[in-house]
């Protein structure tokens, strides 16, 4: 009897010891989650293969797709990476974010992060590649590292060209071996792919079958273009796998469990009429979000979200309190739902807004858009029909391009090198002529969003609906447009 009891007291220690490991290895010390955030740099939502892209292989994504929820209707609230990942870490919309709203600006102190926030409740911060960036450094009262540390010290020998030769894994790793006291922790991982330059030919030569790519609607369907993209896609597979990699670190350390892995991108594809605008392909983003075993997994939610939303859905996940200065909405009930479709009535739109994005117009001017978005419209106003959206033909931006708002690249070589041309002309005109005040789309039967219906008198009184409400958002939420002033024109800033 005795032998057995003591038997039985050394496989409860062992037992109870298991279990302070397994503790001590998926739970944090606080029992609050880890998140993990991975955000690529200008991916539009529809080029993975959980979201039905036929071209691109994305295993890793799509696993965590399968093993989350992913939306069908996310989209960033301004279409250019400084300012969309400004959004994102203050939660609110990019218009109220004075120099913030800019791609050269910066974010003033002023405005709650939430990273800062969960540092001051016990997490380690730290990110690795692109954070917020570029910046006006060192200015008044402006915050130069909103995130966390730096990791960026491991590299890559030799990548691709145009490939970032950091090794994000390795930096992801060395942030967690450093957390010794198992504290909770927010990793910022910033892809820099697919943003351009590429290396031409590379999606060709890496096995990309280009009579699988959708060509969109406001594309010529010429081989440049699929070549083109087939190179954006490279990048996007390579991404893919970083991701893989990042799943591997936390499932090696058994952290997978306890944290919070959210998948999205910053804006849309470098491409003409993508980035730097309010259609599809610049402002609705991949979203996934997956926790293991808290998160009902094969979900597909098709309220609209914004970017600002990940904001306070993450400090209500850590048990904190939603700063009042955030405008965004915590997606926490919908992740925790176990049903798919539509499943708020609160979240019938969301709202995006554009001001500029790089220097490319007389006097340093922007185009300044905002847009309603909902499960099948979209209604953009433009308050200054008369400039060019994408930039004027006679500035040339030193280093970069004319047109400036749209990246260089061999597809808008073609546009520009075609612009008079018969066949080509209107690919021009879609993607870098003047537009109307108003532009109305259906976005389910056209996705690309080559038909505007604003003046179409069958639409009117869903125009007038969807312009009403656009309004008493903005005004609700202190655009300085809505009440006709636009101090973004006095902005001077560094570039």
């Amino acid at each position: 009897m005795q032998v057995k009891m003591k038997l039985f007291r050394i496989a409860t220690q062992i037992l109870l010891l298991s279990g302070v490991i397994m503790m001590s290895s998926c739970e944090t010390k606080t029992g609050t989650p880890n998140f993990l955030l991975i955000i690529t740099d200008d991916q539009s939502w529809e080029h993975l293969g959980c979201y039905g892209d036929l071209a691109v292989k994305t295993p890793f994504m799509d696993k965590l797709a399968e093993e989350g929820v992913r939306f069908e209707n996310a989209y960033a609230a301004c279409p250019s990476c400084s300012p969309s990942r400004a959004t994102i870490l203050t939660g609110q919309d990019a218009y109220r974010l004075q120099e913030g709203g800019v791609l050269t600006g910066f974010i003033r102190s002023e405005y709650e992060l939430f990273p800062s926030i969960l540092k001051k409740n016990g997490y380690v911060l730290g990110y690795t590649g692109k954070g917020y960036w570029p910046f006006t450094k060192d200015a008044p009262d402006g915050v130069n590292e909103p995130i966390g540390v730096r990791y960026d010290r491991h590299r890559h020998e030799e990548v691709p060209e145009g490939i970032s030769r950091r090794n994000y894994a390795a930096n992801f790793e060395e942030f967690i071996k450093e957390n010794k006291d198992n504290s909770p922790f927010f990793f910022w991982l910033g892809l820099g792919e697919p943003h351009r330059p590429y290396e031409t030919g590379r999606g060709v030569n890496i096995g990309i079958d280009t009579s699988l790519i959708r060509i969109p609607a406001f594309f010529p369907d010429v081989p440049v273009a699929k070549v083109d993209m087939a190179d954006y896609l490279a990048e996007v597979q390579w991404a893919d796998d970083v991701v893989g990699e990042m799943l591997e670190v936390l499932d090696s350390r058994d952290l997978k469990k306890n944290t919070v892995i959210i998948f999205t991108s910053d804006n849309g594809m470098p491409f003409p009429r993508s980035k730097a605008t309010l259609y599809n392909h610049g402002v609705r983003m991949p979203l996934i979000i997956a926790w293991d075993k808290k998160i009902k997994s094969m979900r597909v939610v098709k309220d609209p979200v914004n970017l600002i939303d990940l904001a306070p859905t993450i400090l209500e996940l850590s048990n904190l309190k939603i700063p009042e200065q955030m405008t965004g909405q915590s997606m926490r009930t919908l992740l925790l739902s176990d049903s798919s479709g539509f499943s708020s009535e609160k979240r019938d739109f969301v709202v995006t807004s554009f001001e500029k994005h790089t220097h490319c117009r007389p006097n340093e001017l922007g185009f300044p858009r905002r847009a309603i978005h909902t499960e099948q419209w979209t209604y953009i106003v433009n308050y200054e029909p008369d400039r060019y959206p994408m930039g004027n033909f006679e500035i040339r931006i030193p280093n970069w391009d004319i047109l400036g708002e749209t990246d260089p690249g061999p597809l808008k070589e073609f546009y520009i090198k075609n612009k008079t041309h018969p066949d080509y002309h209107k690919y021009y005109d879609l993607a870098f002529g003047k537009v109307e005040r108003e532009e109305l789309y259906n976005h389910e039967e056209d996705p690309d969003m080559i038909h505007n219906l604003a003046d179409n008198p069958d639409y009117l009184e869903l125009k007038n609906r969807l312009s009403k409400m656009l309004e008493d958002y903005l005004l609700q939420t202190k655009d300085p447009r809505a009440r006709g002033n636009s101090p973004w024109d006095e902005y001077r800033l560094d570039k």
